[in-house]
């Protein structure tokens, strides 16, 4: 019988940002496909549940704390991951933060925050995971997870657009300088996704939060935000042999446009 193209068996991946919204769905439906799974974040009671998730569903898995923006932690979670199962075939750099403010009242430190987890954050993990591939006769894959706004831009979020679309000319970039090399890197720009966090901040704004959340949803084209194993199941495709000739490549999934927007087209 044929291979199964989207099947992971006998992969190892590394997540970061897996404790918690689209990160803990990738990890868990990248272990439901075949694959053993290093989960990251800064909070170890947020990795903890998944780590144990991962293994019920009988693969290998293993969580350390790490903050992306330093170098030594993300070479680190690499290092670790080659030495328990002896080499790193996917990374996932899905780790990100930012916070809403008009352009004019974000701080210089705000910035360099935001830049740093989304962009730097990236970065260091396509480098560190890209230096470990190269030495892999298999070579490996990267997805990096960007967003719409850094396709559209976001108006209250200029500096978390700005990072993402900083993303996806990175990806674009190492997807042709490394795909001689046996390295796959693509990427992912979500709309708006119901995470554990966001819903949590629209709770505590109470009528408000229903208000934003009903405005988010009738600007998408379905009508409705997106669940996080919509994004997991695009990257589980990424990251198996069904994409194995898509490199430096973004794909949108973002609900599609708007009816008003199909209008003034």
């Amino acid at each position: 019988m044929a291979r199964n193209p989207f099947s992971l068996e006998g992969k190892t991946a590394i997540v970061t940002g897996g404790g918690t919204g689209i990160g803990k769905s990738i990890a868990i439906e990248f272990a439901r496909a075949g694959a053993d799974v290093a989960l990251c974040s800064r909070k170890a009671e947020h990795l903890e549940p998944v780590e144990k998730e991962v293994r019920n569903l009988g693969r290998r898995a293993f969580s350390m704390v790490v903050d992306v923006r330093q170098e030594e932690q993300v070479k680190g979670i690499v290092e670790r991951a080659v030495q328990e199962w002896g080499r790193l075939d996917i990374m996932v750099n899905n780790a990100g933060a930012s916070f809403r403010a008009k352009p004019e009242d974000i701080s210089v430190n705000g910035w360099n925050t935001v830049i740093q987890i989304n962009l730097n954050g990236v970065f260091l993990g396509c480098k560190w995971a890209g230096k470990q591939m190269m030495q892999q006769p298999t070579g490996g894959v990267i997805v990096n997870i960007s967003s719409i706004a850094g396709v559209y831009g976001s108006t209250m979020m200029s500096h978390y657009g700005a990072a993402k679309s900083a993303v996806i000319t990175l990806t674009r970039e190492l997807g042709t300088a490394w795909g001689r090399k046996g390295i796959r890197v693509n990427c992912i720009a979500p709309g708006p996704v119901e995470t554990e966090g966001y819903l949590d901040v629209l709770k505590q704004a109470g009528p408000d939060g229903k208000k934003t959340y009903d405005r988010v949803a009738s600007r998408v084209g379905m009508g409705r935000w997106g669940k996080v194993h919509e994004i997991a199941h695009p990257c589980v495709f990424l990251a198996s042999d069904a994409s194995a000739w898509m490199t430096g490549e973004t794909i949108v999934i973002d609900g599609g446009p708007s009816p008003r927007e199909m209008d003034e087209g």
